[in-house]
Parts: C-alpha cells; sequence; structure tokens
C-alpha cells in the first residue's frame, strides 16, 4: 500500500512538472487529462511543493545571470547571492532589492547594488539575494515590473524559495519601483522596505496631494524610511503619502530622519533585516481591499476584475531614464474598487465601477465540501457547493509561478 501511495506521489509530481512548463496546448491538454484521473490532493500538493536540486550558481559569489522578459521578451541582466550554507532542502526567503536611477545605462548596476546588503552578515548567510538591472525602463515601468517578477520566477524555479517570504526594497528610484510594485502587485510580497522614494503621489490643483493607490497597502508590512532634508523627494509627499497608508490600516513603520538626506544610509541593515525576518505573507488574507485605475492590473489575491466601467481614457505617458517615451498606459477614471471580506464559509463583497468579477478559492481558505455562499453588492449571488478543478489549478499555478498561493476554483460573478 505504501509503495502504491509513493508511486502515485511521484507520477502526480511529473505530470505536474511536465504540464506546468508545457507550452503547447495540446500537449498540455492531454496531461491535463492524466492528471484528472489523479487524486484531486496529491496533485495540489505536488503542485505546492516543486522538488528543488543543487544550485546552478555558486554559492557565496555574486553570479550575473541574463534573462528575457516575461512581459515582452526583452533580455536583461540580474544578479544573484545565494547563501555559502544554503540547503535545498529547507526552504529561504527571498530579498529583492532595486538599486536607483541609472543614467548613464550601467549594465552591472543591480550586480554593484547587490553588494550594499552584503555589508551585513545576515543578508549574506540567511537570504537569497536577487538584484535586476534596468539600463532604460524606470522600476516604474511595466518593463520594469517585468524584470523584477521575471528574475523572482527564475529564481524560485531553481532555489528552494519560500514563497510567503518574499522581501522588497530599494533606494531612491528602487524605492519608487518597491512601492509600484506594491500598489500593482500586492499579493507577491511578506514586506516592503523602500528608502527614499513615495508612493504614487500626485499633486492636484488646489495643491494638496493625493496618494492615488494607498487602499492596496491593506495587508503588506511597509518599513518606509525617509530623510527630512531629502534634496530630491519633497518630505511632504511622503507625510501625506503616510497618512494615507495609515488610513489604509496596514502594518506601517515610518522612520522620518529630521537631518536626512537622500541616503541609504539612514537606517541600520541590521535593523531592516530583522524586522523582515518577523513577517511572512498572508496568502489568503480574510479582507482584501483592491483598487486599480488600469485594466492591465486588474487582480490582488483572491478577487479579479474582469470587466468594468469605460469612463473616456487617460492616457499616461511612463518616461524613461533618458526621458523618452517607455510606454504608454490608459488609466480610467474613477477607479475600479472591490472590498471582499471571508468569515468561514461566507464572502461579502462590494464594488465600484465593476460590471463582472472572479472569486478564486482554495481549501486553504474554506471547506469546499461544503456549501459557499457569496454575497455581491448587498444581493446573493452564489449559494451552494463549488467544484475542484485541475484545469484551474494547473492554469493558476502556470500564470502565477506562486506554489505559495494555490487556487482550485473559481467563481464568476455579475455585479447586475
Amino acid at each position: 500500500m505504501i509503495l502504491l501511495l509513493v508511486a502515485a506521489c511521484l507520477q502526480a509530481e511529473d505530470l505536474v512538472r511536465r504540464a506546468l512548463a508545457e507550452e503547447d496546448r495540446d500537449r498540455r491538454s492531454a496531461l491535463l487529462a492524466e492528471l484528472r484521473r489523479l487524486d484531486f490532493a496529491s496533485v495540489e500538493k505536488a503542485v505546492r511543493s516543486p522538488s528543488r536540486g543543487p544550485a546552478r550558481t555558486e554559492l557565496g559569489q555574486v553570479v550575473e545571470r541574463r534573462a528575457k522578459s516575461d512581459l515582452d521578451g526583452e533580455e536583461f541582466k540580474y544578479a544573484v547571492h545565494i547563501p555559502p550554507g544554503y540547503d535545498p532542502g529547507r526552504s529561504w526567503p527571498l530579498l529583492v532589492t532595486l538599486h536607483g536611477s541609472n543614467v548613464g545605462g550601467n549594465p552591472n548596476a543591480g550586480t554593484d547594488w547587490i553588494r550594499v546588503w552584503l555589508r551585513t552578515p545576515a543578508a549574506r548567510e540567511k537570504f537569497v539575494i536577487v538584484a535586476p538591472t534596468t539600463v532604460r525602463h524606470t522600476w516604474a515601468a511595466r518593463p520594469g515590473h517585468a524584470y523584477v517578477l521575471t528574475s523572482i520566477r527564475e529564481a524560485m524555479d531553481e532555489l528552494a524559495i519560500d514563497p510567503d517570504r518574499i522581501y522588497l526594497d530599494g533606494m531612491s528610484m528602487g524605492a519608487g519601483g518597491a512601492f509600484r510594485l506594491a500598489e500593482h502587485h500586492p499579493d507577491r510580497w511578506a514586506a516592503l522596505g523602500p528608502r527614499c522614494n513615495v508612493p504614487d503621489v500626485r499633486q492636484k490643483a488646489d495643491k494638496m496631494f493625493v496618494t492615488m493607490l494607498a487602499e492596496n497597502f491593506r495587508n503588506i508590512p511597509v518599513y518606509w524610511i525617509v530623510g527630512a532634508r531629502d534634496e530630491k523627494i519633497p518630505i511632504e509627499m511622503a507625510r501625506a503619502a503616510r497618512s494615507a497608508l495609515e488610513a489604509a490600516r496596514g502594518e506601517l513603520v515610518y522612520r522620518e530622519f529630521p537631518e536626512g538626506g537622500h541616503d541609504w544610509n539612514l537606517e541600520r541593515d541590521e535593523t531592516v533585516l530583522e524586522w523582515y525576518g518577523q513577517h511572512r505573507r498572508t496568502s489568503y488574507p480574510p479582507e482584501v481591499v483592491w483598487k486599480s485605475y488600469e485594466k492591465v492590473f486588474a487582480r490582488a489575491y483572491w478577487v479579479e476584475v474582469t470587466k468594468r466601467t469605460d469612463p473616456p481614457p487617460i492616457i499616461t505617458i511612463h518616461m524613461d531614464m533618458a526621458g523618452k517615451e517607455s510606454e504608454r498606459r490608459t488609466e480610467l477614471r474613477p477607479p475600479a474598487l472591490v472590498r471582499a471580506k471571508r468569515t468561514g464559509q461566507a464572502i461579502e463583497i462590494t464594488t465600484e465601477e465593476v460590471r463582472e468579477i472572479r472569486v478564486f478559492l482554495d481549501d486553504a481558505m474554506m471547506d469546499l465540501d461544503k456549501p459557499v455562499q457569496i454575497t455581491l453588492n448587498g444581493r446573493k449571488v452564489h449559494d451552494g457547493v463549488v467544484k475542484r478543478s485541475v484545469d484551474t489549478l494547473i492554469e493558476e499555478a502556470r500564470k502565477r509561478r506562486d506554489p505559495g498561493m494555490t487556487f482550485s476554483t473559481v467563481v464568476e460573478l455579475k455585479t447586475r
């Protein structure tokens, strides 16, 4: 009997590995057909626990890697450092750190920047560290986002990374990028540690500052470091954004240094690392608040806006570090807003500017053998048992590349 169970687990692991890697739709469909014949729990376990062998990168060294962006195939580089004592038999935290402005186009900016963290023994010994390089796009642009997310995916494909302990920080433009990545992809991070920049803050005609996506920090702990005498980032912007993040009710440590300027060394690295170590991602938070002005950013955690209202579009041009156009994006105002709360087997959702929405579910959230009740804008829209799907499980795993947050079924809803 034990041998049969072991054989079944190995079969599930092999089929899952092949299905996740297979790009051809027909061949993947054939693999899914085989997976449907297996016990669902064994398939989900294989998705959540991918096996990892020895690291390809030399341990204890900074190594440069070339990669192609998952967004558009553009080639970029990232640096990686693996602790000398790395053991694939246990999971490791991942620290992703973003360099500042690279106007000179240094092709090794990430490699140079990673050494800032490597001054600290705990960083060298206890964290896998990744530092991508951008020579043109800012970290606020989608191509910059893709460099970060692609380098994380590659690190997780190779190494035993704990998906619930991925930390993101950066300095100057890198801090701005960390904030933007958290605003648009809030479900990837265990905690954030930006220094000397602000989230997306804009100034209205009456000179008041507005923090555009403060609500999205509801479930992201932030350790934010600023200097009151920063010559590049007005402290008034930081203070306005601090109030907005406090109103979002997420965990915030705001460290403002009265005599500090635009300087990474305002805070001891050891202090931030110790704080990181106190935090793990809440993969399935019971309460999700998700706000977006852009259709390309439509999902957070277990909710996804699939159709929203269509007010007149506003075209925003994102500039690269040389002041040339990097990309054009479309903003829609008012923004789409979703507030979702899960209590036991019941989910209550309210929306603004949303027409259709998906709710993703998994046994990690609730008992899928029992009925699930969903109320949308005060109207009960679902009350019944939902069926687990191997197809949903695998396609979600392929899309998200996040074994710590899997989903085995989805409910599609209309707001009216």
